[in-house]
């Protein structure tokens, strides 16, 4: 069923639709979860109309996919930052809050967190104030499109996400720069067993679980270029962060997916796509379910999940 907003006068854009779907694929497990919380469900301390939407790529288990699917509206929407429009540092600190409580279970003889981790994407949608705020860490990406009003044709397409990766020059220096080593592991510049540089969890990684050298295993040494009482964080929590501020004769498309739909599809392809299916009169729940069932349906395809948003300028 469509979603309507009650708009009030000075609200910029309208939340016209919005969906989401999700596939196993070829796994045992699903460890994707995803996030979409329209204003009258977001926590938020505030009259503006917010929307939330996002994906989290869970590796390892779904354990840290699941708790910040339960933990990071709440976590955000909590922040002083937030309550002051600063989504940019609310999402950061909401990010390292995350972590502490990952951690804070670790103590609590929850190991899992260790060896547990997941990319997060989010995307913070002030409607009334017209403003769209990202942050990402891991390669779950964010496609954001500007919409002709006149013709529905896409005017513009870019990633408003950054795909972090041990064998970028800046991450591989950072790791490098923390007593961290990057190593080709199956074809893939790796992190010990991961093949991206930033991420939630995955406290193994990280100070002080870095520092303990409690993992014995030949993939866990391979991180490891210091002794332990110099290692800092080899992977890191800290977001690539984006602000984009809507117009009111403008219409968008928002796309949050994790990497068992962008690793197999074109940008331009998959966005050209979902508006075709737009135009048909198709809903974004169901576009959303299409894109997911047709990239899972692969042989070994991965968990894929996409996120799917109309936003329309109340003068477009």
């Amino acid at each position: 069923m469509l979603r309507t907003t009650i708009m009030a006068a000075a609200d910029t854009v309208l939340l016209f639709d919005a969906g989401a779907g999700t596939a196993q694929g070829g796994r045992v497990t699903q460890e994707d979860r995803y996030v979409l919380l329209f204003p009258d469900q977001f926590p938020a301390k505030t009259t503006d109309k917010i929307a939330l939407f996002g994906v989290y790529d869970g590796h390892g288990s779904d354990m840290v996919s699941e708790h910040v699917r339960q933990h990071l509206p709440n976590l955000l929407s909590s922040r002083p930052e937030f309550e002051d429009g600063d989504y940019e540092t609310a999402i950061a600190k909401a990010f390292e809050d995350e972590d502490s409580i990952l951690l804070e279970n670790v103590m609590s003889n929850d190991t899992e967190p260790i060896v547990s981790g997941s990319t997060v994407t989010i995307c913070i949608v002030n409607l009334t104030k017209g403003v769209l705020v990202s942050g990402n860490v891991g390669d779950s990406p964010v496609l954001f499109a500007e919409r002709d009003p006149a013709t529905e044709k896409l005017i513009s397409l870019e990633h408003l996400s950054k795909a972090h990766k041990p064998s970028a020059p800046s991450e591989r220096r950072r790791i490098e720069d923390a007593g961290g080593a990057v190593h080709n592991y199956t074809g893939t510049p790796r992190v010990g067993t991961l093949n991206m540089s930033r991420a939630l969890g995955d406290l193994q990684y990280k100070n002080p679980v870095n520092t303990l050298d409690i993992n014995g295993s030949a993939k866990s040494r391979r991180a490891n270029a210091a002794a332990p009482e110099d290692r800092g964080n080899f992977l890191s929590n800290k977001p690539h962060l984006r602000t984009v501020q809507l117009k009111k004769d403008s219409r968008y498309v928002l796309l949050c997916c994790t990497d068992g739909v962008s690793d197999i599809t074109d940008d331009k392809l998959l966005m050209d796509h979902v508006m075709k299916e737009f135009m048909r009169g198709q809903r974004a729940t169901d576009i959303a379910k299409q894109v997911t069932s047709l990239t899972a349906g692969r042989p070994e395809s991965d968990n894929s999940t996409c996120v799917l948003a109309f936003l329309d300028g109340i003068n477009s």
